[in-house]
């Protein structure tokens, strides 16, 4: 068998600025910009406010910047908490094919350029660095649906999350080929639990930044020393036993170099489920273009059926709840709130009214299966959705459409990401700065110190 774990060290200690291609770099800017605009709107979310507080109470060194509490600097352990934690909060962060790495991978690199003065360039690979170990070790570990998932095992997102954070770190730590193997084997003994419910709650945001944490203190201790072993991923007893039935070895060092998996993110376009996309997508679309409002709708008809998006969830839904339901997400907006974190404030999450308009969401066609539509992810595009618009008058708009915007077929551009980034925090930290931080972002292999532009998200 292969050293998978030697050779994803020496890939990640070894990739430099001048390896990326184009289009792997313009994808980190805009990796960068979407993750930390989401975890700055999501600032009055309270899993924000708690994880901010938390790393702020510890009184540590200020080597790093929290994004949800402007003008305050922790550890940059801390803030790799803290930030991870705020950009899941509204579930408006990327979807890789296997879960959310940009709420591992910036807040480390963010976390880490800031404590070494790194600059732009070193961010920037390290943010790719970290995407490209961890989804090929994610990728390699997918269980099988009947005997694994069906049986109420847990599906590890969470879990494989700890390895991009500790990339990002061990690479702005400045770990060698060796050491930075060491690092991943030991990521792989701090992974969060898996289980097979992450509850109603919020506990699964906290897991982010709980993750990410776990990856970026590997990263230190790796850096500081231990007596190192480098072979955590392969073996009968590496990672894979914990968190699946099965490894695809081949994933480990797939077009290792050659290909950018970076690439394959979507980027998404509501604060939603990434499920909940595509037809939401489609129900905007054609509002804007009929010139449709609420006043105009008796009905709204949605394939295929999807059971966690399409549950019925008591009163107040709990923040997970209100993220996955898609009649709650069409609710807000038929009823013209803003996508924003009044979509999951408990006022919102508790609305007899939202609840009443929520009412207007049928379903027809096929049942559809989550691992069987990531599986059409993988393969480069995404599950088809229609939606149908019944309005009072008679008339029916239906539109079938399959990569939601912000897809890697139907991607944002960098100017439309540093739009999405104002919209999201000029409100917390300003407009002027929140213009100046897009620019800077868009520019970011031009910055020396990465610490001059996380200057401007301490705010006003």
């Amino acid at each position: 068998m292969k050293e998978y774990t030697k050779i994803l060290g020496q890939y990640a200690a070894q990739l430099n600025y001048k390896d990326l291609p184009a289009d792997a770099v313009e994808q980190a800017k805009k990796i960068i910009l979407h993750t930390v605009g989401v975890s700055i709107a999501s600032t009055n979310m309270s899993p924000t406010a708690n994880a901010a507080a938390l790393a702020a109470s510890r009184g540590s060194s200020a080597q790093a910047t929290l994004w949800g509490a402007p003008g305050v600097r922790v550890a940059a352990a801390d803030a790799v908490y803290a930030n991870g934690a705020a950009a899941d909060v509204l579930d408006w962060e990327d979807c890789t094919w296997t879960g959310h790495a940009s709420a591992g991978a910036v807040p480390a690199s963010f976390a880490y350029g800031e404590q070494t003065h790194a600059s732009g360039r070193d961010v920037l690979t390290a943010v790719v660095a970290a995407y490209e170990v961890y989804q090929r070790i994610a990728m390699a570990v997918q269980p099988e649906f009947d005997s694994y998932l069906a049986q109420g095992r847990g599906w590890g997102l969470v879990n494989w999350q700890v390895f991009a954070s500790a990339v990002a770190a061990g690479k702005l730590l400045g770990l060698d080929a060796a050491q930075m193997a060491a690092c991943i084997s030991l990521a792989a003994y701090q992974a969060p639990t898996l289980m097979g419910k992450d509850g109603d709650g919020d506990i699964y945001h906290y897991a982010h930044g709980i993750a990410g944490k776990s990856g970026a203190e590997s990263a230190e201790i790796t850096k500081q020393g231990f007596e190192y072993y480098y072979d955590g991923l392969e073996g009968d007893t590496g990672y894979w036993l914990y968190v699946s039935n099965k490894c695809d070895w081949d994933w480990l060092d797939k077009e290792l170099g050659k290909t950018f998996y970076i690439n394959e993110t979507l980027l998404k376009h509501w604060p939603a489920n990434v499920w909940v996309q595509a037809p939401l997508d489609g129900l905007h679309n054609i509002c804007t273009r009929e010139k449709l409002t609420l006043a105009d709708i008796e009905k709204v008809r949605v394939s295929p059926i999807i059971d966690i998006i399409s549950a019925e969830n008591p009163l107040p839904m709990g923040l997970i709840q209100a993220e996955y339901s898609l009649p709650h997400c069409f609710a807000c907006y038929l009823s013209g709130k803003t996508p924003s974190d009044d979509w999951y404030s408990l006022e919102s999450r508790s609305s007899e009214a939202l609840r009443e308009l929520s009412g207007i969401v049928e379903y027809f066609g096929p049942q559809a299966n989550r691992l069987h539509m990531f599986e059409v992810f993988w393969q480069g595009t995404f599950p088809e959705t229609t939606v149908e618009v019944v309005c009072k008058d008679g008339r029916v708009f239906s539109e079938t459409l399959r990569c939601p915007k912000g897809h890697p077929r139907n991607n944002f551009t960098l100017q439309e990401e540093q739009e999405f980034f104002v919209a999201r925090a000029a409100d917390f930290i300003g407009r002027e700065n929140a213009e100046k931080f897009a620019q800077g972002v868009a520019q970011l292999e031009a910055c020396a110190d990465l610490n001059e532009l996380t200057a401007l998200l301490a705010g006003r």
